[in-house]
């Protein structure tokens, strides 16, 4: 229970913040005994326990309440058990019979709970006004006053609206789904009209210390902690809505007494294991807390990587770009590739230069097992300082040549121009380059959950991965244009880091790491596989030059043969090069520069090596790089022509 213990201490490292609010609207650290609840009715009263006013929550960003709860509320289901102070209308509305039929008398058990805590010695002013006021049973009445609620013709509360659209009520809009069952929060304000520092009583620290040392006053069982190795009050029940509000699965359960939990080897789950109730309400809050300010999210799972004393770490799923964007104080975008690199060699430098030599790093991976169930699929325990020399290893093996928006301006809808970037692509860009963007979500954690080794642990990246990718790349034409271009820069990377690696010892340090696959083009490699690529880019040259003169745009050849070229190479060669005549004999003497390099490359390959054996994967290199050098080549055209006009019109004026 590794990770169990580091969330503890990462709460209490971080105990100073409990409370403390967090732009983004993200959730705060939650006191002990705490949980969040998405409240769609805020009700007003005074602290005489009188009504003042009610409203309707429509925007979703203000609802998030933080509410007290018992261990069986907090994980409550279908059974009738009451949230201690703030609830659904069938607990707390004393008239709620009165509008819709109930089975079970849910709020006189309500009532009775929040009783006891008033009568105690650390009972609160406040929560003893809205005992007060919910005792009068007129909730529901006031509500319906107030335009919160809606009636039908038989003063009833009806279940859906059945009239226009447009006049939807508010109530309508908030709930998804039957009206009677909003979750209600409470203000309190001064009975005098003096202004109140703290009506949100959900934000107020005073009420949460009084349900806290409530809660810590009532009688429990006590037993061993297998986490503080102490004895202390246990948890029968695990908390719930982990990785965000309505989260239903859990970390720990042990409810299933007449299965397989036990496998007969104990006779009750506290045999197997135990936890002090406080141990798992800060390990759970501080894991609550973690996830939305720094985890890497796809659909359901989670992969998050935390220091325990509760500072950000690098993520391990993120690509260079946002690396860069989230290392850097003041970020500007990159303008080229080379200056890219540069910076993020620094940026890494500099973070390194900043750990101390005994920092601890946790990754931590869940995804749901069932829907009421969370697994662990992945944690690890590290220095800081190894997390870095493995995240840098992994964007130095498995980079390439990439144009992409940072995450954080995708957030703010603000892309504009894509800027270029080396490193490495992110585990869902590898995803989708591998499987396209309609992967189902199961392939797609699974892939992600594979990966997450290669980066962390230095595991040998899949193959199956990267040859599905390399195949979606050798066929153009069924892909879109924008998702070619990422599909080859991710399959080449995957491709460069695959072979690279299988001609360097297991683990062994960037130093001595040698690279015989580069980003660059390589005019001095013989590989076949390089060559034939190569000439295939030399083709797709050709044929795109001879057509831009002529204005016209289309898929050519080399990208309408490529899948068949990579299997049959010499068969396919031929045809292709008889297919580019015309082109030549259009070009003429501006096509003599390429047709003259093209035929040097071929000219490399060997005889016997001309034939029809499939080419491996590492023809995609070979052909990216040398069309990269085109792309290069005609940038630097273009910005000399640039000069040399700009040169022109200084000398006309």
């Amino acid at each position: 229970m590794g990770w169990m213990q580091k969330l503890y201490e990462t709460y209490e490292n971080c105990r100073s913040l409990v409370g403390e609010l967090e732009t983004e609207n993200k959730p705060p650290l939650m006191p002990i005994y705490h949980t969040t609840q998405q409240a769609q009715i805020e009700a007003v009263i005074d602290t005489d326990g009188n009504w003042r006013s009610a409203r309707v929550l429509t925007d979703k960003k203000e609802r998030t309440t933080l509410i007290p709860c018992t261990e069986k509320s907090a994980s409550r289901t279908s059974s009738a058990v009451p949230h201690p102070l703030f609830d659904n209308l069938s607990y707390i509305a004393g008239d709620y019979p009165q509008y819709r039929a109930q089975k079970e008398d849910r709020y006189g058990e309500y009532i009775a709970r929040l009783s006891d805590w008033c009568a105690s010695p650390y009972s609160h002013p406040k929560v003893r006004a809205i005992l007060e006021y919910l005792e009068k049973g007129t909730l529901m009445a006031d509500l319906i006053q107030s335009d919160a609620l809606v009636l039908d013709e038989a003063g009833r509360l009806p279940e859906k609206w059945e009239g226009k659209k447009e006049d939807t009520p508010l109530i309508f809009k908030a709930v998804p789904g039957d009206q009677a069952g909003a979750f209600v929060r409470f203000q309190v304000v001064r009975a005098d009209g003096a202004e109140e520092t703290q009506s949100r009583i959900w934000e107020d620290k005073t009420v949460w210390q009084s349900f806290i040392d409530y809660q810590n006053s009532l009688p429990a069982d006590r037993d061993f902690c297998y986490v503080l190795g102490t004895k202390l009050p246990t948890s029968a029940i695990s908390p719930k809505y982990i990785r965000r509000p309505g989260d239903g699965a859990k970390l720990i359960s042990a409810n299933d007494e007449s299965g397989f939990t036990y496998r007969g080897r104990f006779e009750t789950p506290s045999q197997a294991f135990s936890l002090g109730r406080e141990t798992t309400e800060k390990a759970h809050n501080a894991l609550k807390w973690l996830i939305p300010r720094q985890a890497y999210l796809n659909g359901d799972q989670v992969i998050l990587a935390w220091n325990p004393g509760g500072g950000k770490v690098l993520d391990p799923c993120k690509n260079a770009l946002d690396l860069l964007f989230e290392l850097e104080p003041a970020p500007q975008p990159p303008t080229t590739g080379d200056e890219f690199a540069a910076r993020f060699r620094k940026a890494l430098a500099g973070y390194g230069r900043n750990l101390k030599g005994d920092e601890n790093t946790c990754i931590l991976g869940l995804d749901s097992a069932t829907t009421g169930r969370l697994s662990i699929f992945y944690y690890r325990e590290l220095q800081e300082k190894d997390l870095l020399d493995r995240i840098e290893r992994w964007h130095k093996t498995c980079s390439w040549h990439f144009r992409a928006y940072p995450e954080s301006a995708e957030r703010q809808g603000q892309k504009g121009k894509p800027f270029p970037f080396e490193g490495a692509p992110a585990p869902g860009a590898i995803v989708k380059a591998a499987y396209g963007r309609q992967a189902s979500d199961k392939l797609n954690k699974s892939t992600v959950q594979r990966l997450l080794p290669c980066i962390v642990d230095g595991a040998s990246l899949p193959p199956d991965v990267m040859l599905c990718a390399a195949r979606r790349a050798s066929n153009p034409v069924a892909l879109e244009d924008n998702d070619y271009g990422n599909t080859l820069a991710v399959a080449c990377a995957l491709v460069r880091k695959y072979y690279n690696d299988r001609e360097n010892p297991k683990n062994i340090n960037l130093i001595d790491y040698k690279e015989r696959w580069k980003m660059a083009l390589d005019t001095q490699e013989t590989d076949r596989n390089y060559l034939f690529g190569r000439a295939l880019a030399y083709a797709q040259q050709l044929e795109n030059y001879a057509l831009s003169l002529q204005g016209e745009k289309r898929s050519t050849n080399a990208e309408r043969m490529q899948a068949a070229f990579s299997q049959h190479p010499a068969k396919m060669w031929k045809t292709l090069y008889q297919a580019l005549s015309p082109y030549l004999l259009r070009l003429g003497s501006r096509g003599s520069r390429y047709r003259d390099e093209l035929n040097e490359v071929i000219s490399k390959i060997d005889l016997k090596n001309f034939t029809n054996d499939p080419l491996n994967e590492i023809y995609l290199l070979g052909y990216a790089c040398q069309m990269q050098k085109f792309n290069e080549e005609m940038r630097e055209a273009s910005k000399n022509k640039k000069v040399d006009t700009d040169a022109e019109g200084e000398k006309k004026q």
